[in-house]
């Protein structure tokens, strides 16, 4: 989605493992004070033919460098499951490098990032797992079919992510520096409820947990919880990024 030019917060949605962009394609263009900016990385949907990032840190070098194109332009993350390592991580880069730090984040379907991964496909064989079985599914749950060509090339983006996700680690001991709500969703079986919220208190300074009804895929068509929680979010900052509501 192209950033628009006029002076609105951003509100940075991250992609969910497997697709790109288009997962968002059902939110309004604006919630509240923020205008909605699906991201897209290299190796997802129109930007297939670059290669993806191999690791958490090449994605967050890459996208603080969209970051600081904004020149100052206040933004927030959201991130649903496996996008929110994503998140934390591009935070903390900002963070080291003196970059405009994000007014917040919504970690939505993921639990504590010290504690390891969340989600069936972060513990199956990726070498007998049947990933255009899974990438199938996926779309079918998201309203969509997909052409068998298609199907083959989703199936080989998520089982990539499935690597990425698995080499990764968060920082022992690091702090947010700024606030995150974490969201749960009350008929989510890929990352329940008790899985979602204990833990966050370690690394998250400013922390709400927030639960909402639905299940891990309601988030596609931004519900109306959703955005009411978006909306109520604090839309201020100096141009450092740090909240001035």
């Amino acid at each position: 989605m192209a950033v628009p030019d006029d002076d609105s917060p951003l509100l940075l949605c991250l992609p969910y493992s497997g697709v790109g962009a288009t997962s968002y394609r059902r939110w309004p263009r604006k919630i509240g004070g923020m205008t909605v900016c699906a991201l897209q990385p290299p190796g997802r949907e129109n930007r297939l033919r670059e290669p993806g990032p191999r690791t958490h840190g090449e994605f967050a070098e890459s996208l603080a460098g969209f970051v600081g194109e904004l020149g100052g332009r206040p933004f927030a993350f959201f991130g649903h499951c496996g996008a929110v390592p994503y998140a934390l991580e591009t935070t903390r880069y900002l963070a080291e490098h003196a970059g405009s730090l994000p007014l917040w984040i919504i970690a939505s379907s993921w639990g504590a990032p010290d504690a390891g991964l969340y989600g069936r496909l972060n513990f199956v064989d990726l070498d007998a797992h049947d990933f255009v079985q899974e990438i199938v599914s996926m779309a079918r749950q998201m309203g969509s079919t997909l052409l068998p060509e298609m199907a083959s090339m989703g199936a080989e983006l998520l089982r990539h992510d499935q690597v990425v996700q698995r080499a990764y680690r968060y920082p022992p001991g690091h702090e947010i520096e700024v606030p995150v709500t974490v969201v749960g969703w009350t008929e989510d079986t890929i990352v329940p409820l008790e899985e979602v919220f204990p833990g966050w208190e370690r690394v998250a300074l400013r922390l709400e947990h927030r639960t909402l009804p639905g299940s891990h895929f309601e988030f596609l068509h931004c519900p109306g919880e959703l955005q009411e929680l978006i909306a109520a979010m604090p839309v201020g900052a100096d141009r450092n990024g740090r909240s001035a509501v």
